[in-house]
């Protein structure tokens, strides 16, 4: 009988830890949590045309930092959105006849994604939606056989200062404040002009990042 008495008293125990905790969750998941994060993503331009010959980009290292929110909505989806420092760009690489050729530009953007998350379960979370990013600066250097030709480009004159676009990951929470979030971004629009004949330049790629939300 004692033996039985301790078991139910254990279970009893167990019971309202759990409860606890579960209220404790569900308190929290409907709580607008703001947060910062910073990480590195990996991007490209498309392709790239000198006269009648179009060269495919490399995928380029990048930097990104920003702030986000998570808005509860109700049915395990929130809305979420983002104002990210995000580094684009990409690289060229040709040879031509004994001639080495590089060209890498670097397009630093402010992205402002507005994007729908559904929990699938407590600490995954599924999101996507879309996105406008306003250039800040962009910088161009060519290399000749190892050699910069010229200074760096900075001028933005033939670029599109806005961009229509879009994103979509996964991000996972560990504990209640710090999350890691995969993503893959892309614009619908070239970043260049629409007199500007220089290929088919629209960024794209994957982002790596670790949030801390408060």
């Amino acid at each position: 009988m004692k033996k039985l008495f301790v078991i139910a008293l254990g279970l009893t125990v167990f019971s309202l830890a759990y409860q606890s905790e579960v209220k404790a969750q569900v308190a929290s998941s409907d709580q607008i949590r703001f947060g910062f994060k910073a990480g590195a993503n990996l991007m490209k331009v498309g392709e790239l045309q000198f006269g009648e010959n179009t060269y495919g980009s490399d995928h380029k290292v990048g930097f990104q930092a920003g702030i986000y929110a998570e808005i509860p909505l109700g049915s395990n989806f929130a809305f979420m959105p983002e104002a990210t420092f995000t580094q684009k760009g990409g690289k060229v690489e040709a040879s031509d006849n004994g001639t080495n050729g590089k060209l890498e530009t670097d397009l630093n953007y402010l992205d402002l994604p507005f994007m729908i998350g559904y929990s699938a379960t407590p600490d995954l979370t599924i999101f996507a939606g879309p996105q406008v990013s306003f250039l800040l600066s962009q910088k161009t250097t060519i290399h000749v056989n190892g050699e910069q030709l010229g200074d760096d480009n900075t001028d933005t004159e033939n670029l599109r200062k806005s961009l229509a676009g879009a994103a979509a990951g996964i991000g996972y929470r560990f504990g209640s404040n710090l999350n890691i979030n995969a993503r893959y971004m892309m614009d619908f629009q070239d970043a260049t002009k629409d007199n500007v004949d220089l290929g088919t330049l629209k960024n794209s790629g994957f982002a790596l990042s670790l949030g801390y939300s408060f």
